[in-house]
């Protein structure tokens, strides 16, 4: 076997273990076909593309040389430059990136990727438009779930809320573990009013990535504009469940000053229905609210208020919040 032919099956061996994700032996059989021969531009290629695999900066530095390498020795390499640009997207210098990308579909303007990624770059720039026209090159194809996720964006920033879900939707279809999707979905049902389908799709973010913060502020935040929507329909309970709601997922937000009657006259429709523990819960919700000082106004009638709960609270139900307030002041 020549010199050539042991670099090429060594190659074969190293993508094999590229495909099954052993990256380490890929690494080492690549190392070894550059030994034995370096102007084999796939070789370069494949090391690149192994460097990827971590994304620390030096990583990212040694694939964009080997990849460099592979396009000097094949300068029609179309997959190298593809492969160039998206490291130079994770580096986050897009200019660069969007260089290598429109050579890539300029040799070869199957790779449909590079059209998507290319998308992004405009998106990121705020040019909403071009993305467009990026994405109008594969709307004729089979779209991936980032090509959805990419023009759902577009309609997003654009204010078409509605094309915006249709495409997030079908991002989702393709992959439903994509996060980005549910996010920007439950903020278009936001911004079309439909608050409880956006709670929905927040709690399905939450579920895949349980440690982000904005989720569940954000659910607060949709909690209380159902609240503020029951109340001008004047169902006052419902408005009141949904304020509470949002204050036990983020007690920092502030009901205004509007809403506190609507929580107060929720409690007196509680107790006319003699849904006396509910009545008694709110109260207590209520009664944290108005500790701060800029709800100083609404003391007086909480307190006759609270009085009338207790009043109306049957003997068994009057022990036991007798009790429960020894055991928490």
């Amino acid at each position: 076997m020549s010199v050539a032919s042991e670099a090429y099956h060594l190659l074969n061996k190293a993508i094999y273990h590229y495909e099954n994700e052993n990256f380490e032996m890929a690494i080492t059989l690549l190392d070894e076909a550059i030994l034995l021969d370096p102007e084999i531009p796939e070789v370069h290629y494949w090391r690149g593309k192994v460097a990827t695999h971590d994304l620390n900066q030096e990583s990212l530095e040694v694939a964009i040389v080997e990849l460099s390498e592979a396009i000097r020795l094949k300068p029609d390499y179309a997959d190298a430059y593809f492969e160039r640009g998206k490291v130079y997207i994770q580096k986050g210098e897009f200019e660069e990136a969007k260089k290598d990308l429109e050579k890539a579909i300029q040799l070869n303007p199957k790779l449909k990727e590079a059209y998507s990624l290319l998308a992004q770059i405009e998106l990121i720039s705020g040019n909403d438009e071009k993305a467009m026209k990026y994405l109008e090159k594969v709307s004729h194809q089979e779209g991936d779930d980032r090509y959805y996720y990419s023009l759902g964006k577009i309609f997003y920033n654009a204010g078409k809320y509605q094309l915006a879900i249709e495409q997030f939707n079908k991002t989702i279809e393709k992959n439903k573990y994509f996060v980005d999707a549910y996010v920007y979905k439950a903020h278009a049902l936001a911004n079309l009013g439909n608050y409880q389908e956006a709670i929905e799709n927040l709690k399905k973010a939450i579920i895949l990535v349980p440690e982000e913060i904005s989720y569940f502020i954000d659910m607060a935040k949709y909690y209380f504009e159902i609240g503020k929507q029951k109340a001008k329909e004047g169902n006052n309970i419902e408005a009141a469940e949904n304020f509470i709601k949002g204050l036990q997922i983020d007690y920092n937000l502030k009901i205004e000053k509007e809403y506190i009657p609507v929580i107060m006259k929720a409690v007196k429709e509680l107790l006319e229905n003699k849904n006396y523990k509910e009545a008694l819960e709110m109260t207590d919700q209520l009664e944290l609210i108005l500790k701060e000082p800029e709800y100083a106004e609404f003391k007086e009638e909480f307190d006759k208020l609270k009085k009338e709960v207790m009043k109306s609270l049957p003997l068994k139900d009057k022990i036991v919040k007798f009790v429960m307030d020894i055991y928490t002041k």
